[in-house]
């Protein structure tokens, strides 16, 4: 029977009021390795994922990069999931890749957001028709997954503060050629865009795609990315 290694990266996760959502999908299965990466929650994060029989790794990492690349590297699996820590994946997704492991190679879950709205509907479909079909690249928040061994080679990933899901995506292509969009969801908070506003959040993040093409420095970037809501780390401790 096929094994999944599910890592997520969290930090302070229980102020969203989902994470323990975000497990819950998993719980059904007995042959799920869930792998806490944790970067140093003082929340409640923590006891969440011990309720939910989760593996902790107590990584320190500011970067969610680093984290990444301590939970594969704790993983043992036949196909690694990437679980954005405000992503609730479909049950039947995950039963798909377990009754498909062995010709599983990389790709990641349709993308969609928790609240409805047309800047947030018109943000999904570009991410899933444009960004993952036409250019093979998937963001952390699609849950992308790949098999063990192809992930191994494309890791670790450097030590950035942001765009190393880009990152990654480029090396699994590079490896194994595009990626392959499921039609189960990934199903993604909106808190950037509700506390940042929404147009001002998409513009953000283009601004920070055409910083990272250019070569921005990764750690100015990321303080922009999370100033005043710091979901991913915190630059003020």
């Amino acid at each position: 029977m096929s094994k999944i290694s599910v890592v997520i990266p969290t930090f302070n996760e229980s102020r969203t009021g989902i994470f323990s959502d975000v497990l819950a999908p998993y719980q059904s299965f007995p042959n799920i390795q869930l792998i806490i990466a944790d970067g140093g929650s003082s929340d409640s994060t923590l006891e969440i994922a011990t309720r939910a029989k989760a593996e902790i790794v107590h990584t320190g990492a500011k970067s969610r990069a680093e984290r990444i690349n301590q939970g594969i590297a704790h993983a043992n699996g036949d196909i690694v999931i990437l679980n954005h820590p405000r992503s609730i994946l479909d049950v039947e997704g995950i039963q798909y890749i377990l009754d498909n492991a062995s010709t599983i190679t990389w790709g990641g879950f349709t993308h969609r957001f928790d609240r409805s709205h047309p800047f947030l509907k018109f943000t999904s479909w570009y991410s899933n028709q444009v960004r993952c079909k036409l250019r093979g690249i998937i963001y952390l928040d699609h849950c992308k997954f790949a098999r063990k061994e192809i992930i191994q080679q494309a890791c670790p990933l450097p030590k950035v503060d942001i765009f190393e899901d880009s990152i990654l995506s480029i090396r699994l292509k590079k490896i194994s050629g595009p990626p392959k969009l499921l039609p189960f969801k990934s199903t993604t908070s909106s808190v950037r865009f509700i506390q940042n506003g929404m147009f001002k959040q998409g513009i953000m993040n283009q601004l920070l795609k055409v910083g990272f093409i250019l070569g921005t420095d990764h750690k100015k970037m990321n303080m922009v990315y999370e100033k005043k809501i710091s979901l991913n780390t915190d630059y003020e401790k």
